[in-house]
C-alpha cells in the first residue's frame, strides 16, 4: 500500500485539497500501474510560522506559499 505524504506551508481551501489529493492519487496510480484504491495520501498543513527558509519563517518573510 503506497503512502504519499505532503507538507504544505499554508492552509488551502477544501476544494484545492480535494483537487490535489485526487491528482496525486491518479498520477501515482498511472505511473506505477496500480489501482488508485490502494494509494493513501496524508496532507500535513503547517502554520507559516512553523516553516522557515534560511532561518526566517514564511510568516515573517511575507513569502507566498506558491513561491
Amino acid at each position: 500500500m503506497p503512502l504519499i505524504q505532503v507538507l504544505n506551508a499554508s492552509p488551502s481551501s477544501t476544494e484545492k485539497k480535494r483537487q490535489l489529493l485526487a491528482a496525486l492519487t491518479a498520477t501515482y496510480a498511472e505511473v506505477m500501474e496500480i489501482r488508485p484504491d490502494t494509494i493513501r495520501v496524508i496532507l500535513h498543513e503547517l502554520a507559516r510560522e512553523n516553516w522557515s527558509v534560511a532561518g526566517i519563517t514564511l510568516a515573517d518573510s511575507g513569502q507566498n506559499e506558491s513561491v
